[in-house]
């Protein structure tokens, strides 16, 4: 069994950065607007047909997890979000029924096995080494029925996409805060250590993993 590690933020990202979410999720442009509905649907027709306790790694500020278990049963699930950042944290523990933990993404604070389902969408590629963070998402995934969705921008796809949206120019694309790179081979090759099943859906311009019997 690995032992946990701190991952801490990537070099130079802000310590706080409440409103990211909100802008991003909020956009007015409706090319932007279209893409993230049909993920999110997406995400929620991979996620809403899994019952018992979920747990999402990397919170945010909440605003995908509402979007995800919109229409979702919600009468006997336990909800948690794990938050690195103590404002977006903040927010998060407004919503209804979610219970927000401040912690690193590779020391989650619960036990082996602990969710039936276990979401991290759009944290990879912000952290400096996402191994330890992995083998955390294995960790509490419930054996042997557990699942763990996993979802990451599409590579280059993505930042091709700013760049014909006039965004991140100067960083060809890449958002200031991401520092890793994922490919449909590079995230398999990535979760592949720790889980022993995983399908892929890609979702353009995200990729999205279903993983399944962590074997870690």
């Amino acid at each position: 069994m690995n032992e946990p590690v701190p991952i801490g933020l990537a070099p130079g990202a802000p310590r706080e950065a409440a409103g990211q979410d909100a802008a991003k999720y909020r956009t007015t442009n409706p090319i932007v607007q279209r893409l993230l509905e049909r993920w999110m649907r997406r995400l929620r027709s991979t996620v809403s047909p899994l019952a018992g306790t979920l747990i999402d790694v990397g919170i945010g500020e909440g605003l995908c997890l509402e979007r995800v278990l919109q229409g979702a049963p919600r009468d006997s699930r336990v909800v948690a979000g794990i938050e690195y950042r103590v404002d977006k944290a903040r927010i998060a523990s407004g919503l209804d029924g979610v219970q927000v933990m401040v912690a690193d993404a590779g020391m989650v604070p619960v036990r082996d096995a602990a969710a039936d389902v276990v979401t991290c969408i759009e944290v990879l590629e912000h952290l400096p080494t996402v191994r330890p963070a992995l083998a955390e998402l294995a960790r509490i995934t419930a054996r042997p029925h557990g699942r763990c969705i996993v979802s990451v921008p599409w590579e280059p796809w993505f930042r091709l996409g700013n760049l014909g949206r006039a965004k991140n120019v100067a960083r060809l694309g890449n958002d200031p805060e991401h520092v890793g790179w994922f490919t449909p081979r590079r995230l398999c090759d990535a979760l592949a250590p720790h889980f022993a099943e995983i399908r892929l859906e890609p979702t353009f311009p995200w990729l999205i993993a279903e993983a399944r019997r962590p074997s870690t």
